[in-house]
């Protein structure tokens, strides 16, 4: 069986589009019947890479076309969320290394923190392609 697109949202990427998105996240999951754990972590992955595309992509465009879209896939005995953006491409490998590198006791400013919970949470991977932009995917098995 192949993947069932059950859930495609696209909005502005701005901060006040997190509840918006996670609401309705949160109705999609409940109706396949998703663990309450598997949804409190799919609403932080989703916080977090929307958070991220505000912060970093935004920024780098001088705020300029800033929208993302969340994807919500099911393929028998997984879940797949998406959250894809136009930024210019980034390095997710040097990402993490950088924060694992940094210490967020010395520097108590909160950020670098997200990916590496990401990565304890899901199986984590980014791909860049030009027509979409960046894709940040996130698994997770439900069996």
């Amino acid at each position: 069986m192949s993947a069932i697109t059950f859930l495609e949202l696209r909005t502005s990427a701005v901060m006040g589009s997190i509840r918006v998105l996670n609401e309705l996240l949160e109705v999609a999951l409940r109706a396949l019947g998703t663990d309450p754990a598997l949804q409190h972590d799919l609403a932080l992955g989703v916080a977090e890479l929307v958070a991220n595309v505000v912060e970093h992509e935004c920024q780098a465009t001088d705020g300029e076309g800033g929208e993302v879209e969340i994807r919500l896939d099911t393929n028998p005995g997984e879940l797949v969320l998406s959250v894809v953006s136009k930024g210019p491409p980034f390095d997710l490998d040097a990402a993490l290394e950088k924060a694992a590198n940094h210490d967020p006791l010395e520097d108590l400013d909160g950020s670098g923190l997200g990916l590496p919970l990401l990565t304890a949470l899901f199986d984590l991977s980014h791909t860049y392609e030009p027509d979409r932009g960046n894709v940040i995917t996130l698994r997770r098995k439900t069996d």
